[in-house]
């Protein structure tokens, strides 16, 4: 598992953090709301998981420590589609491995043999991200 610590006060809109064990993107601005006479402060922010697409409100204190994984981007290009999953050739090693179709319908519909694709590894598993050509 490849994450590392980030303080909870440092994320931004568009950083990636693991919510219950899930890769999530931050898509709202985090809200810091100060703290009271006995409490801490809280960051309060949207988070979107890029597997499933499910959004979810996230309010930890301040000053905790969240894990935020680290993402490789690579291309690759679409060897086959079957009906739930794409295979891709590595662009640098030329391996082919099996890759779940995207939730985004768009690019579902989209994805074809012989196009060159954007594809994340995040947490020893693989995703296609975007359409290169």
């Amino acid at each position: 598992m490849s994450v590392t610590r980030k303080d909870a006060n440092q994320l931004k809109k568009g950083n990636y953090l693991l919510v219950d064990g899930a890769v999530c993107r931050v898509t709202s601005e985090p809200q810091h709301s100060k703290s009271g006479k006995h409490g801490h402060a809280k960051m309060r922010f949207d988070a979107e998981n890029i597997y499933t697409g499910k959004k979810s409100s996230v309010t930890m204190p301040a000053g905790e420590s969240v894990d935020v994984p680290n993402i490789e981007k690579r291309t690759g290009q679409v060897i086959s589609k079957s009906t739930d999953s794409v295979t891709v050739m590595d662009s640098e090693n030329f391996t082919n491995f099996e890759v779940e179709l995207p939730n985004d319908e768009e690019m579902k519909n989209q994805l074809a043999a012989d196009q060159t694709v954007e594809y994340w590894i995040v947490m020893d598993k693989k995703v296609v991200v975007k359409i290169m050509s």
